[in-house]
């Protein structure tokens, strides 16, 4: 049986789902605030932590986000740096259909490794 938690902080809201195979998070709202890395540091190191506990991938889906400000790929960046030193499996998923969705996204596609340990996918 999956558990699941509800985060959320000025607009944005972060489901995380936990079952035995992964650790999801799936963003929706909007995400505007001017100092996202308060609020999202510490959830991204805790689907790390998890992901690594029970040896399960974390998976992000972006799909449902309705806009993310730049400050907001800032706190993604560096947890993506930290995943790729490590053997942590990280997927990001996104809509195409959402243009700024396919910009942006695609721009993270530098992080993937050659293994397929870190990818970036749309939908």
């Amino acid at each position: 049986m999956a558990a699941r938690e509800t985060l959320s902080s000025e607009g944005l809201c972060i489901e995380l789902c936990e079952t035995e195979q992964e650790v999801r998070l799936e963003w929706r709202g909007k995400s505007t605030a001017r100092q996202p890395e308060l609020f999202l540091v510490p959830v991204l190191c805790d689907a790390l932590e998890r992901g690594e506990r029970g040896g399960r991938a974390v998976v992000m889906d972006f799909g449902a986000m309705e806009y993310m400000n730049s400050s907001t790929f800032t706190p993604l960046v560096k947890m993506l740096d930290q995943a790729s030193r490590g053997q942590l499996r990280v997927r990001l998923e996104y809509s195409q259909a959402r243009r700024w969705q396919a910009l942006s996204f695609s721009a993270l596609r530098a992080f993937e490794t050659p293994d397929g340990r870190i990818s970036v996918h749309a939908r």
